[in-house]
Parts: C-alpha cells; sequence; structure tokens
C-alpha cells in the first residue's frame, strides 16, 4: 500500500512538468491582433485591444524585449477598457509604421489611419490614401523592388480611384486599378505577397456574382481570380505566405462549397492542391501563419487536422504530416503568432492554455516530444489504378469515390 501512495504523489507532482508547453507573457488585458519580430530594433512589437499591461497603461501599443514591455505614445481615442487596434506593423525605410482606421489621435497627432513612430514621438506617415466617411487604413503590406505594397481599406490613392490597393514609392500612392466588388462596393483585402514575381492579393472580395472570389493575382493583362478563386458567400482570406515553393492561404472556406480543401490550401502556380487532409471541421477559421525551422505553423479557432489529429487552434505542417504542439490545448482563438529570439509566440483570446490560467500572449516552452503526428503524405497507400478515383486519400472519415462510368453493383 505505501507504494502505491508513493506512485500517486508522483503523479500528482509530475504531471505538471509534463503537459506545460506554454508560459504568460506579461499581462495584456486584452486581445493582441498583430506582432512584428523586429531585427532592426530587436524588439517583439504588439497592437491590440488591449489597453493595459498589468498596473501599467500601454494604449494598444508596446514593445518587448524578452523581459520587460515598454509603451510608447499615449492614444486619446482609448475608451476605459479597450483601443480600436492597428491591424498593421510595418519596418519601411528605417522607420516603424502603424495603421487600422481606429488610429485618429495619438499624443495630440492627427495620424488619420497610418502613424509612424521614429523612436521618440508619433507623426503622420504615407498620406495620400482616402476612404469615404472614414480613416484610410492599411491591413498588410509586402516589399518589393523596394516599393512598399500596401492593401486593406480604402477608395483612393492621391486622387485616383484603386479600392484598397495600391504601392508607396517613398514620395507617393500609386494605385494598381483593382477593380472594385460587384456593385461597385468597396473590396476589403487583407493580405499581399508577391509569388512567383506576380502580386497576389486575398481578402473578402468577387466581381461577379456566381463566379469564384477572395483571390486575385496582377498578370501582364490585368487583374485574375487565381485558380477561378474561392467559393462560398461567407468565404475569406486571412493570410498567405510561400513555403516550399507554394502559395499557402488560409481563412474561412470549405469543400462544400466546392474548393478543394478547408480552411487552407496551397497553390504550385496552376493548380490548387490540399495541405494533407486539412482540416476536419469544414466550419473552422485560420487565422495565420508562419514559417519557422522548416515548418508551417497554422494558428485560430480549430480541433483537428487530417481528419483525426486533435489539434487545439495550432498545429504544424513540414509538407508530408500535421503535428499538434504537444496536445496543447487553448480555451479560445490564437489571432497571430511569431517568431522571437528563436522562440514562438502566439496571441489571442484565451485565458487559458492546458487547462491552467494563461491569458493573452503566451511563449511556447515545449520540446515536441509529445507531439502527435499524422503519417506522411508520402508514405499513404495508392489507390488501385482501376480507373476508380478516391478521395481525400488517406481518409479515415467520409470517402468520395468517382467512377469512369456508370456502377451496376
Amino acid at each position: 500500500m505505501l507504494k502505491l501512495i508513493h506512485y500517486f504523489v508522483f503523479l500528482i507532482i509530475s504531471s505538471p512538468l509534463f503537459s506545460q508547453n506554454w508560459v504568460q507573457v506579461g499581462d495584456i488585458n486584452d486581445t493582441p491582433r498583430v506582432m512584428l519580430s523586429d531585427s532592426v530594433s530587436g524588439l517583439l512589437y504588439l497592437s491590440g485591444n488591449f489597453r493595459f499591461n498589468g498596473i501599467d497603461t500601454v494604449d494598444g501599443f508596446c514593445a518587448y524585449d524578452g523581459t520587460s514591455f515598454t509603451s510608447f505614445g499615449r492614444r486619446f481615442d482609448c475608451s476605459n477598457f479597450g483601443c480600436e487596434p492597428a491591424f498593421m506593423i510595418a519596418r519601411y525605410g528605417g522607420q516603424l509604421y502603424f495603421s487600422g482606421s481606429g488610429l485618429t489621435i495619438i499624443d495630440g497627432i492627427d495620424v488619420q489611419g497610418i502613424g509612424r513612430w521614429d523612436g521618440e514621438k508619433w507623426m503622420g506617415a504615407m498620406p495620400g490614401l482616402h476612404q469615404i466617411n472614414d480613416n484610410p487604413s492599411l491591413d498588410n503590406y509586402c516589399i518589393h523592388n523596394g516599393n512598399f505594397y500596401g492593401v486593406g481599406f480604402f477608395r483612393t490613392a492621391d486622387g485616383d480611384t484603386c479600392n484598397s490597393v495600391a504601392f508607396w514609392d517613398g514620395q507617393k500612392w500609386t494605385g494598381l486599378n483593382f477593380p472594385p466588388r460587384a456593385g461597385n462596393f468597396q473590396p476589403r483585402v487583407f493580405r499581399t505577397i508577391f509569388f512567383q514575381d506576380q502580386l497576389y492579393v486575398g481578402g473578402n472580395f468577387y466581381w461577379e456574382v456566381g463566379e469564384g472570389a477572395d483571390i486575385a493575382r496582377l498578370t501582364s493583362t490585368g487583374w485574375e481570380m487565381v485558380g477561378g478563386g474561392l467559393l462560398g458567400g461567407l468565404a475569406n482570406v486571412f493570410d498567405m505566405v510561400e513555403y516550399k515553393g507554394e502559395l499557402y492561404i488560409c481563412g474561412r472556406f470549405n469543400k462544400f462549397d466546392g474548393n478543394v480543401g478547408s480552411g487552407i490550401m496551397r497553390w504550385d502556380g496552376n493548380l490548387w492542391r490540399e495541405v494533407g487532409s486539412g482540416f476536419c471541421n469544414p466550419a473552422i477559421t485560420a487565422t495565420a501563419m508562419m514559417v519557422y525551422k522548416d515548418k508551417l505553423y497554422v494558428v485560430g479557432i480549430f480541433d483537428c487536422v487530417n481528419n483525426n489529429i486533435l489539434a487545439s487552434n495550432i498545429a504544424s505542417w513540414d509538407g508530408e504530416r500535421w503535428c499538434t504542439l504537444g496536445g496543447s490545448y487553448f480555451n479560445n482563438t490564437i489571432s497571430c503568432i511569431a517568431e522571437y529570439k528563436g522562440e514562438i509566440y502566439v496571441g489571442g483570446g484565451f485565458t487559458k492554455v492546458d487547462g491552467q490560467p494563461c491569458r493573452s500572449l503566451a511563449k511556447y516552452i515545449g520540446d515536441n516530444s509529445n507531439d502527435t503526428c499524422s503519417i506522411p503524405v508520402s508514405a499513404a497507400p495508392e489507390p488501385a489504378k482501376t480507373g476508380f478515383k478516391l478521395s481525400p486519400n488517406p481518409s479515415s472519415d467520409l470517402l468520395e469515390i468517382q467512377a469512369p462510368g456508370p456502377i451496376e453493383s
């Protein structure tokens, strides 16, 4: 009996050591929306709905140096509990830029949606964008041949109608003739990237009712939907990254509407392809991705990948298989992810991880020894070459069979 008691005591003491994969960072009182790991300053910049970090007032913006947080500037348009967040933090031309439609007065400066922080003070930046009845805002950017390509929510750029897509050359904005949504409505563009030397944009837009939507590219003859675009009236693209020579997109879309995948797909330049078997639940939302140590990390709100691997709002893909991060369980969505000083940070609306208090911002301290992974795609058995098509393959759930002719028995 004594041995049994000792055994249970060992389990009680040891369990937290084995299960703890994440630690809380700081004491932010609400959701971070975007993070930038800045190689120039060596800081991790955050923006979000938060106003406080513990007892310190940070008013929606702060920087983390690996040990402590620093506020910069004072937001006068914050409520008592939260701030309208910036959705973009960018480093360009040696300067730091923040943008969001809620950015109005900072330190007494009317930044009109786009602010620049020079290390000591705030000022307005990149003037020329205009949005009807609101501040213009940038949601994302990429830098190509020295130009800053910005997308978000704005109608004109230096007087030219551009519908949320334009580039800044350091002096002025130039629109790229992006078409408006059907009915001349304003498109919302969340992400942009150069892939195979073409400009791609993703978000929430469509040009003709009933046709593809939400992801387009600029070719030598103008804008076109990529691979026919996404299908489904509620589809969105929330993030795009290049990984192992392919363009990965994630967001809110599903197979039931005729897409190749649910929540995540990859584009090789000609065809859409699945990412393993993707996410199990077609109603999921994948919010952000990051490439780190030759793996693609995906975050959002989901509970399962590859049909049978339980994964709570974060998972990794290595080009062949999906893996969890130590079986971690987040009780709410993860909205952003970044690598800082060789470690993974996530921010979101969660308040617990693995049943323990952990709010809004967390760092991964696990060693991947408890990861659960799917069978590599290359190891999946090939279907018999009978003229039948099986999909998805492999599958542990529904299996679709397509025959070359009528099935009589």
